[in-house]
Parts: C-alpha cells; sequence; structure tokens
C-alpha cells in the first residue's frame, strides 16, 4: 500500500481521472500469486476492466471488496460541494457506537478511495489501540441524575 492517508494527497478536479486511476493501482498492489480463475484473479481483472471503461467509483468499490471484504459501504451524502463517505464492519450498531471509516471529497471515486485508506489504516492500527468497547450483551444501562 502506498502512503496515501492525507487529504493533501488527494487531487483536485482538474487531474481526477489519472490520479483515481493511479491510486486504484497503488491501493491493489501488485499481482498477489492469484490465479486467474479464482474469485481473487476474477476480481481483480475486473477492475481492470472497470478502470477501462471510466467506471471509476464502481472500481472503488471493487476494490473494498478484494482488498477489504470485512468492510461495507454504509453511507454516501452529497453536502456543501463534498462527497462525505463511511465504510463500516458492522452497519447495523447505531452510527455513534460505530468505529467508521470516513472520508469526504469533491470526487465521489476519490472520497470511496480515501474511506479504503482510512479503513486499511484503521485494520493495520495495533489491537490494543483500539477504542474498547462492551459487547453488545455486556451493556448495561445507568441512570445518573442527581435530583437532590
Amino acid at each position: 500500500m502506498s502512503a496515501l492517508t492525507t487529504r493533501q494527497d488527494f487531487p483536485e478536479p482538474a487531474h481526477i481521472d489519472q490520479a483515481t486511476a493511479t491510486m486504484l493501482a497503488a491501493l491493489l498492489g501488485d499481482d498477489d500469486g492469484a490465479s486467474p480463475m479464482s474469485a481473487r484473479g476474477q476480481r481483480r481483472l475486473r477492475i481492470g476492466q472497470l478502470l477501462q471503461v471510466d467506471a471509476r467509483i464502481d472500481a472503488a468499490l471493487e476494490l473494498i471488496a478484494l482488498q477489504l471484504p470485512r468492510w461495507q459501504l454504509r453511507r454516501i451524502a452529497y453536502d456543501d460541494g463534498e462527497w462525505h463517505c463511511a465504510l463500516s464492519r458492522t452497519r447495523e450498531m447505531p452510527d455513534w457506537l460505530d468505529d467508521c471509516a470516513e472520508a469526504r471529497h469533491p470526487d465521489l471515486a476519490l472520497a470511496v478511495l480515501h474511506a479504503a485508506v482510512e479503513a486499511r489504516r484503521l485494520d493495520q492500527r495495533p489491537a490494543g489501540s483500539a477504542a474498547m468497547r462492551p459487547a453488545r450483551s455486556e451493556t448495561t444501562l445507568l441512570c445518573c441524575d442527581n435530583f437532590f
């Protein structure tokens, strides 16, 4: 993976098509030895075909399915001239409890790719650095109001 982790690494709209293809290639990495007949090889081939027909958003989503199988698209929204994208490991969990990989950019494909980079960064952090949340079955609600 390349070191594309900051917002400065994402280009402005004038060079988006070239940058998206470059970033997808960097995130896809070298051929991992998967047979072209395997499911993994077929996905890599499909990403290449999608890039040839300029289907950048579909290629970015296919890349997430290939490289980050535990992550799913949670939300895409357009607000104030920017696309906001969020990826999640558990979509059914409420927003405020979930540890999402979020990104924003004026181009939708680059917003999705930036979220994929963020998801990969979250996957690579040490286990002890993640916020420890109790399992759903262990959650207990307490009333902490003081009426005195």
